[in-house]
């Protein structure tokens, strides 16, 4: 277990495919979905990108069946960002139409062309989200059931006394928003002095920044991720701790057996997180790369013919 752990730690890349994720949490933001699906959303990509690294050319043991480099799942990044949103607005319960899901992706790839219409390639891109998704159900093992950290960093939240709002609601009040930790968040802060507003602030932040990086969300627990972000909050807000590190993490992560080893990973991964990820005018350019023509339709079939439309700043059409 330890060999396979260490295994998937140095092949997975610490800094994302930045190009990708930012267009997930856009999307996220265009088509009003709450946390939870746009996370869930960038867990699939980052987990199918971990299928396709260990598996790529090989004939996994899960189905004996050989798995092409070449099919137009792996090779189009905007097909594949758009079949993880489009699975994760059905996983969590947030239902979207595939028009929109489309034309949201159509839109953010290609800004300089028309609006798409309803017509021969319309539905030719519809199809290919249909066949993306079962490739992607059967690339996550039919596993579809993801873990975020922002739930128990909440809990730890509470346990330290840092958040008043849980001891004055109801219990009826926390069941009228299930699973929506962002209005969670944001009725605390109502509640919280300036320095705890800080805190949970930066914790909510590098929660966020932790399910982006796929070294730290795939090869760490979520109990883990979760006091790493909330730990690296408190020394930035230079919050002052009645313990040190290993008392604290012992505190808070005595239930899930957690070590304080691991703890310390997780921090130091994003602080190289930090150090790695480029600024915002440093970011890929999608709309300056766009044709001046929109790219072929693709054609679920045709592999190789996707191969040739990829490119890292510049997605091929769905």
């Amino acid at each position: 277990m330890n060999d396979v752990h260490h295994e998937e730690t140095l092949q997975l890349s610490l800094v994302p495919n930045l190009a990708s994720i930012h267009y997930l949490r856009q999307a996220g933001a265009m088509l009003d979905l709450p946390v939870r699906t746009t996370a869930t959303a960038i867990m699939y990509y980052h987990q199918f990108n971990r299928f396709m690294l260990l598996n790529k050319g090989k004939k996994p043991e899960r189905n004996d069946r050989f798995v092409d480099e070449n099919m137009p799942l792996y090779m189009n990044e905007e097909l594949l960002t758009t079949t993880c949103l489009h699975l994760a607005c059905k996983m969590t319960d947030v239902p979207r139409k595939v028009r929109d899901l489309v034309n949201v992706g159509y839109r953010y790839y290609h800004p300089k062309e028309g609006i798409l219409q309803v017509d021969e390639t319309y539905f030719k891109m519809r199809s290919s989200l249909v066949v993306g998704e079962l490739l992607l159900v059967r690339a996550l093992g039919y596993d579809l059931e993801v873990s975020l950290p922002f739930t128990y960093c909440l809990n730890v939240l509470r346990g330290m006394a840092s958040v008043t709002w849980f001891a004055t609601s109801s219990k009826q009040d926390r069941r009228s928003l299930p699973g929506n930790q962002k209005d969670y968040w944001r009725s605390m802060e109502q509640e919280m002095d300036p320095e705890l507003s800080t805190i949970a602030r930066l914790a909510w932040m590098f929660c966020w920044d932790s399910i982006c990086s796929p070294r730290i969300i795939l090869t760490r627990t979520t109990a883990e991720v979760a006091l790493g972000c909330l730990y690296l909050a408190l020394k930035l807000s230079q919050a002052e701790l009645p313990m040190n590190m290993n008392q604290w993490v012992d505190m808070w992560g005595a239930s899930e057996n957690i070590s304080v080893q691991n703890v310390c990973d997780v921090v130091t991964d994003l602080i190289g997180l930090f150090d790695h990820c480029p600024t915002t005018e440093e970011l890929p350019n999608t709309s300056s790369s766009s044709s001046s023509t929109p790219p072929a339709p693709l054609q679920p079939s045709n592999s190789s013919a996707s191969q040739q439309q990829k490119s890292p700043s510049s997605p091929a059409s769905a």
